[in-house]
């Protein structure tokens, strides 16, 4: 008899938990709208099918920037349409802009994101958050990372959050028809969460708490097909947001002639998707690359990065039931990788 009382009683206190659960639509990704690479590329803690990193890469794994060895500037932004909005607000966004900065000692990146979402199926009001992170690499396959981050809420009653992220990356190598293959894990959102505050909930009440404290994420990601002119790669990464939910994501991602990456990526949202507000239809986006060269005498010239290149890359998503999200944006990479090892010449060697 004890044993079915405290039985019913765990049931009984799990069903509590869950039933708290009520983030706005998008609550527990409000930093990944503003930009093509957080929305359509899969929110890998791995770095991503391909290994594009880019200075927000940060929000899904603080480590996965420490191997970067070039200074990366991004600008990006998103934009958020309701064909059917109940409160007569058709139209939301948002926008990031960050830097990443490679020393000997670390990999050093900030952010700072703007989310402006007044939907009455993506109640996420207005927001600014700005993250700074640092990335360590331990030896060639291992790296560790950290990020502290502020935010500020305004405009459906206002508050602040605050709080840091912790992550680790592994490259494991290749292992059998998988190239590349990288496992990332990180804690999300150890933090002080929005509460409090006049915006919808996936329940259609005022939202609880949110982004939920304690997120665990952790992922894999490699390259599956390598032929000519054409690579496959992919990532799959799964999250439990404050351990109350459940997401999966999934992304698939093609590079051809080195030059046109083209990206699809969908989520499963345990929680978002028993309330039926999440949209199950997969997002699609087209990224291009190019190479350019600077002029002698110019800055870029002058710090050695004579030869750069800028990826421009924009594509759309279908969020949830009414709303759909077109996002654009352009990263630059100052200089080139370096790809070619130390030679070490011994005495009396020529």
């Amino acid at each position: 008899m004890i044993k079915k009382i405290m039985s019913a009683a765990f049931f009984l206190g799990i069903a509590s938990v869950l039933s708290a659960y009520n983030p706005p639509a998008g609550g527990e990704n409000v930093l990944r709208i503003s930009s093509p690479e957080l929305l359509f590329e899969g929110n890998s803690s791995a770095g991503g099918a391909f290994f594009d990193i880019s200075p927000d890469s940060v929000v899904n794994n603080p480590a996965v920037t420490a191997y970067e060895q070039r200074v990366v500037f991004n600008i990006a932004g998103t934009m958020l349409f309701d064909g059917k909005d109940e409160s007569d607000k058709t139209v939301g966004g948002a926008f990031e802009t960050g830097l990443l900065i490679p020393s000997r000692w670390c990999v050093s990146s900030f952010l700072l994101q703007g989310v402006f979402v007044p939907l009455y199926d993506m109640h996420l009001g207005n927001s600014f958050t700005f993250t700074a992170n640092v990335a360590k690499d331990v030896n060639d396959k291992l790296a560790v990372g950290m990020s502290g981050y502020m935010g500020a809420f305004y405009g459906h009653g206002s508050d602040w959050t605050g709080g840091v992220n912790m992550g680790a990356f592994y490259n494991f190598g290749d292992l059998g028809f998988f190239r590349d293959l990288r496992f990332g894990a990180s804690l999300l959102n150890v933090a002080k969460p929005y509460k409090d505050l006049k915006v919808l909930g996936i329940t259609g009440s005022q939202a609880d708490e949110w982004p939920l404290i304690a997120t665990p994420k952790m992922g894999v990601a490699a390259r599956i097909f390598t032929k000519n002119n054409f690579d496959l790669a992919g990532s799959l990464d799964f999250s439990f947001p404050g351990f109350q939910n459940f997401v999966v994501d999934a992304g698939v991602q093609i590079y051809l002639f080195n030059l046109v990456k083209v990206s699809s990526s969908w989520e499963y949202d345990a929680r978002e998707f028993a309330e039926g507000s999440k949209n199950i239809i997969p997002s699609v986006s087209v990224g291009c690359r190019f190479v350019f060269n600077s002029k002698d005498g110019s800055m870029l010239a002058k710090n050695g990065w004579e030869q750069s290149e800028i990826t421009v890359s924009g594509g759309y998503k279908p969020m949830y039931e009414n709303i759909h999200a077109v996002s654009a944006g352009a990263k630059m990479n100052l200089g080139l990788k370096d790809t070619q090892p130390p030679e070490i010449i011994l005495w009396g060697e020529k």
